[in-house]
This record gives structure tokens, sequence and C-alpha cells, in this order.
């Protein structure tokens, strides 16, 4: 419910909340069918607050996101609540000082987390694993509920917002989820935050991206670098499916 992406769920035959929801269902599908036992799908979400048909109101995308994935089958985690510090903290919407018509601002995404099936498993003393340890310090920030430190990055691009997000939020992710060597997984690859995240963290990656001219700047990004650099793989086409190899 974001005005900037009304257009791309237009030219998939989607108009209503529900239908746009529909077509996110089938990425959290296939999600699910290449994830490892034991494997983590993280979304990073926002609710919306829109005035459709003269009524505004709330639209509870991440409600709809975890009712999506566990009807497919994911198993819901403790989620994060990232609090994008703001240099508005006077912000408000609605009537302002006069009850009962003024509205909550919304500040803070969530970060769903999902896992399949039981937990994974891994050999006994598994190199990747003890490689990607992180510290106690690391450990107590990172699993804490609320993250109030990483501030939003400019969303403006050439032909418009972008959708990106920090680099911080993919980092802490990929460390938290994934060891060395696995193989990350980003089905909304934009502008490639999360696919270089995981080049410079050790892990492979794979970026899907429906947007043609997206994709293409990846690809020349990618072809661009150092060739004896560590690097994420070209996109894969909108239509593919991610070969069926190790992941995380």
């Amino acid at each position: 419910m974001i005005p900037q992406w009304d257009e791309l769920f237009r030219r998939q035959g989607a108009v209503r909340y529900e239908e746009m929801h529909a077509i996110l269902a089938r990425s959290w599908e296939e999600c699910h069918r290449v994830l490892v036992d034991g494997g983590i799908l993280a979304v990073n979400v926002g609710d919306a607050m829109r005035t459709t048909e003269g009524e505004f109101r709330l639209w509870p995308n991440h409600a709809d996101v975890t009712f999506a994935c566990r009807r497919i089958g994911f198993r819901p985690l403790p989620y994060i609540l990232w609090k994008k510090p703001t240099n508005r903290p006077n912000a408000f919407l609605g009537s302002g000082f006069l009850p009962p018509n003024a509205y909550v601002t919304l500040d803070c995404e969530f970060i769903l987390l999902f896992r399949k099936g039981s937990i994974r498993q891994f050999p006994r003393s598994d190199p990747g694993r003890y490689q990607s340890r992180f510290t106690k310090a690391e450990r107590d920030h990172w699993f804490s509920q609320v993250w109030e430190d990483v501030r939003g990055v400019r969303q403006r691009s050439a032909d418009g917002r972008s959708g990106a997000f920090p680099p911080e939020i993919p980092e802490r992710l990929i460390r938290m989820f994934s060891v060395t060597g696995d193989t990350v997984l980003d089905p909304f690859a934009g502008t490639g935050t999360t696919l270089w995240a995981a080049a410079r963290l050790g892990r492979r990656a794979i970026g899907v991206e429906i947007d043609g001219e997206r994709a293409a700047e990846l690809t020349r990004r990618l072809a661009a670098m150092d060739p004896g650099a560590r690097r994420p793989p070209a996109p894969a086409s909108p239509g593919g499916r991610p070969p069926r190899r190790r992941r995380a």
C-alpha cells in the first residue's frame, strides 16, 4: 500500500490489498521451497497508512505476511522492531491536539523471522559455523528485540524511490542466521544491498529482480568489479528458479 509500488503490482494484475499480498505469498512459497531444513526467512516490512475510498486507515502488512508464511508452513520466530532514528520527534498525523482523531506516527518497521521446519543441524565442530561466531557484545545487541541505532538511507534514485535499506540491516541478519559458505537468497534484489553484504561476509548470493533495468544495473556493477574480488553472482532472471544446492 505504498504508492510507489502501485504500478508494479498493477502490471501483475493486483489492484486490491489482498491481491498484492497474494502476489507476495508466491515469493514466500519459493523461499520455503529452496531453504534448507532449519533455514531462516527474514522479511523487512513496514505497515502502511493510506487514504482509500475516502477513508484513512492502517494497512497491517506485517500481520498479513505472517499469516501467509504460517499458511505456507513457516514457523514464526520472535521478530525485531527496527525503530528508525528521526530528526522529527514532534511529528504527528491527524487532528493534532484535539482527540479523538489524531494518529500514532509510524516510526518502526518489522523484521519478521521464520524458520523452515525444526532447528538446523550441523556436523560436530562444523568449521563454517565456528568461523561465523559472533561476540558476546554482538549477540546481546543484535538479539534484542528493538534496534534503534540503524539509520535509514536516502530513498531517491534516478527513477524515483529505490526502497533500499542500510547495509547494516542485511549484514546483521546474514551473520545472525547463516554461516560462512552458505548461499543467501534475496527474492527482491533491488539495488543489491543484500547481495553485496553477503559477498563481503563470505557467503554466496542469489538475487531475483523483476525490474529489468535494476537487474541490468546489478549485472553492470558486477562486471565492473575486480575479477579477483569476492562477489555475488549475477542476479537470476525473474522467471528462473534458484538451483537446488546448499542454501542458507
